[in-house]
């Protein structure tokens, strides 16, 4: 005689039979409640306020404009050549001139008048001036005249005088012209000289007679003038002797 299940097993195996099927996929991990979110390798968008990508940088610094070394040395400029000081021109007339120990150094630079002229150097160690006259402009329509007395020789040396231990230095004379006659070996040879026509012959003594010359300066020695007369008199007017 078969057995009734009773009412209840009955029921049970009714619920199970409405179940869905059981997946086979493991239960997710009790330790984590969400997925972990993966990353991406696409690069970032560019930025669109620049479509030009920076400069790399140089691993090798540059130095500024004003620090960097000078590609090479240029030598300095040579020193200018000094300019003997000079000032105002100063005539000088005598009947005859002696110049003893004379040495034509050569064509310089000298100021006159503010300006720069090429003028004759010499040296020498005595002058002597047989009736001497000098003038200078002083002034518009004006010259200062300086005159010694008339047949006297004055003196331009290096003696030392009664204040000086040692003698002046050699005699330097800047001149813009020599104009006489050149006395040599008794014959009056007329010259001119300037820069443009220096002396060609170098004579350590030399006389002229009838000479004119004019300077830009004279340096050295000491200058004595026998009965000198100093007067300030016009262009025009003539030089007078005592």
């Amino acid at each position: 005689m078969m057995r009734t299940p009773p009412m209840a097993a009955v029921a049970m195996i009714a619920v199970l039979a409405l179940q869905p099927p059981s997946t086979t996929e493991p239960p997710p991990d009790p330790g984590s409640s969400s997925p972990v979110p993966t990353t991406t390798s696409e690069p970032p968008p560019a930025s669109s306020s620049s479509a030009t990508p920076p400069p790399a940088s140089s691993s090798v610094p540059t130095l500024p404009p004003s620090t960097e070394p000078p590609s090479s040395s240029a030598p300095p400029p040579p020193a200018p050549a000094p300019v003997a000081a000079g000032g105002r021109s100063w005539t000088l007339t005598a009947s005859q001139l002696d110049l003893n120990g004379l040495n034509f150094v050569g064509v310089v630079d000298s100021v006159l008048n503010g300006q720069v002229i090429k003028v004759l150097k010499f040296t020498t160690q005595e002058m002597k001036i047989k009736n001497l006259v000098q003038t200078a402009d002083i002034q518009p329509g004006y010259k200062l005249v300086t005159a010694a007395r008339a047949g006297s020789t004055s003196t331009v040396d290096r003696k030392p005088l009664k204040d000086q231990k040692e003698p002046p230095p050699i005699i330097e004379l800047y001149t813009v012209q020599l104009k006489g006659n050149l006395n040599l070996l008794g014959f009056k040879i007329p010259v001119d000289y300037t820069a443009a026509t220096p002396p060609p012959l170098n004579v350590p003594i030399v006389t002229f007679t009838e000479v004119t010359v004019r300077n830009t300066d004279l340096k050295g020695g000491n200058l004595t003038i026998p009965g000198a007369r100093i007067s300030v008199v016009s262009d025009q007017a003539p030089v007078e002797r005592r």
